[in-house]
């Protein structure tokens, strides 16, 4: 039985490096958006805050759809799709939860 070796993964490198950035950047500006509620300033910035926020959660979203694509390319590592898809998912659904806590 001969073992082909596994060759780099572009769709799961590409997924990788938008779920970091989906994944920081929803944290950062959730987190500003969450002090500005408890500060009560975020009707200053607020739909400013929204739109960054649904941007970096887009790139999540592409990212996640990479990591899928990435998942079931032949002959190619699985182990970035994988984490590209869950740090995609895990921004959009960041971005959920800081929508969640901001409306209340």
């Amino acid at each position: 039985m001969s073992e082909h070796p596994r060759q780099p993964n572009p769709l799961g490198n590409a997924s990788l490096g938008l779920g970091i950035a989906s994944l920081a950047l929803v944290f950062g500006i959730g987190l500003c958006a969450l002090t500005g509620v408890t500060q009560q300033w975020i009707q200053l910035v607020g739909a400013p805050l929204f739109v960054c926020g649904g941007s970096s959660a887009f790139l999540g979203f592409i990212g996640a759809i990479l990591g899928l694509a990435g998942i079931f390319g032949k002959e190619h590592a699985r182990a970035t799709a994988i984490a590209g898809l869950a740090l995609g998912l895990g921004g959009i659904c960041l971005f959920a939860a800081v929508l969640l806590l901001a409306g209340r």
